[in-house]
């Protein structure tokens, strides 16, 4: 039954893979050749439409235009009078000054214009960009800007929104910042129609017939996007399908692994309990000395094979013996859990704290020279001669620091920093003594 179930499953996903191919090979033909969108402009019908000559500019030239049709055609005279004589079409769009068309999505752009005399032809989409563009001043349009020379062969003129520069002479005239000087097309209230270089003074014709902007519905780059989140949307329903499947064959052995989870896990905590316990004092929650052997033996290798240098700080409670005497056993226990709970805060995380039996405790510090460790226990020192430990009195403790050296017995570096510890106590307790051994 179960291998019944995973050929069911294999050819309900080939059947998906096959139908979001087939789909996909659809729309891509479908967008390549249909899907179109065009916005065309034929200035012998638009309104919105003005001749302008270089007279604005302080120049000679004349203008005169004329409808007919199926075009406007523009009779001019360039005279001498500013170094670069010209005439043009103004095509508002818009409000013709902030609000124009966006042309960033469409493609291509087909000029059907046919002029008659010698010279280019300019062709601009002038942009409004908030950052410098007023509303009172024209010229601050952007002169997005394409110069081509008329072909009859080539006719309509096709161009592509990348071929568009902004004029330099303008970007110069403006002052505009490289960055804000980028083509951008996305919102153009104006589009101008001029002679461009090379227009020879005298008598011309500029004849119009349309301007055609040709673009996608779907964007190419939007199209191919949304493919590939389908695809990732249709891979991951798979894999969905692939773990529900999985599933079910999962089920059958749960039952069995979370039995045997469960033990696993009783035995763990049996035996972390065991080693926590073996390993820890349960008066004061330290290290005991079993703990406290498995750190001293990673201590020492990091000291002999890397030179890592290892100190010790033993101490003992002044006069333990009299509080137990005076004020009972159950005072001194709350002497000793109490100065472990101030040891454990003072020292760092990486410093090892063990009761080494009866009111002694130690202190392991790793990557520490002797020099630290004295200056740490003489810091403990002054910390429990000021700590209230118990109500009844003060406590003080003494204390002998040694460092380890490479090499060295263990049991000769304990007996180095008890000496020290003894040199404490014999100089009126309260104080810290470190060996002063050096290394041979």
């Amino acid at each position: 039954m179960f291998i019944f179930q995973k050929i069911a499953f294999f050819f309900r996903i080939n059947f998906l893979i096959f139908i979001l191919l087939s789909l996909t090979i659809a729309v891509i033909l479908l967008n390549k050749y249909s899907l179109n969108t065009t916005f065309t402009i034929s200035p012998a019908t638009y309104p919105y439409i003005v001749a302008e000559s270089d007279s604005v500019d302080g120049g000679n030239s004349t203008i005169d235009l004329i409808k007919t049709d199926s075009s406007v055609i523009i009779d001019y005279e360039l005279k001498e009078g500013i170094p670069y004589p010209y005439v043009n079409l103004q095509i508002f769009l818009g409000d013709g000054r902030t609000i124009g068309k966006d042309f960033s999505v469409y493609d291509s752009i087909y000029l059907w214009i046919k002029p008659r005399g010698e010279g280019s032809v300019r062709f601009y989409l002038r942009g409004w960009d908030p950052a410098f563009s007023r509303k009172d001043d024209p010229s601050s349009l952007k002169f997005n800007e394409l110069e081509y020379f008329p072909l009859e062969e080539n006719y309509p003129a096709v161009f592509v929104p990348e071929e568009f520069r902004v004029s330099g002479w303008w970007v110069a005239q403006k002052g505009i910042n490289a960055h804000k000087a980028r083509m951008d097309i996305s919102n153009v209230p104006l589009i101008e129609i001029q002679t461009g270089t090379g227009a020879a003074l005298g008598y011309g014709t500029l004849e119009i017939f349309k301007i055609s902007f040709r673009g996608k519905i779907i964007p190419k780059e939007t199209l191919y996007a949304s493919l590939v989140a389908v695809w990732f949307i249709a891979f991951l329903l798979i894999l969905v399908f692939r773990i529900f499947d999985y599933s079910r064959e999962r089920k059958i052995n749960r039952r069995k692994r979370e039995e045997l989870e469960k033990n696993l896990q009783a035995l763990k905590i049996e035996k972390d309990s065991f080693e926590k316990s073996s390993k820890e004092d349960p008066l004061t929650g330290c290290l005991n000395r079993a703990g406290f052997s498995s750190i001293l033996t990673r201590e020492q290798f990091r000291l002999n094979y890397n030179g890592t240098p290892l100190s010790f700080i033993i101490l003992d409670i002044d006069h333990f013996k009299d509080i137990n005497d005076q004020y009972g056993h159950d005072i001194g226990d709350t002497a000793l859990i109490e100065l472990a709970k101030l040891l454990q805060s003072r020292i760092r995380s990486t410093d090892s704290l063990v009761r080494w039996g009866g009111e002694e405790f130690v202190v392991l510090c790793g990557d520490t020279p002797l020099q630290n460790a004295q200056f740490l226990a003489e810091k403990l020192r002054q910390a429990i001669e000021r700590a209230a430990l118990i109500p009844q009195q003060k406590i003080t403790c003494s204390f002998g620091v040694a460092e380890m050296f490479p090499g060295e017995d263990t049991k000769a570096f304990f007996n180095r920093a008890d000496k020290a510890l003894y040199t404490s106590k014999q100089n009126g307790r309260n104080c810290v003594t470190a060996s002063a051994r050096k290394k041979e």
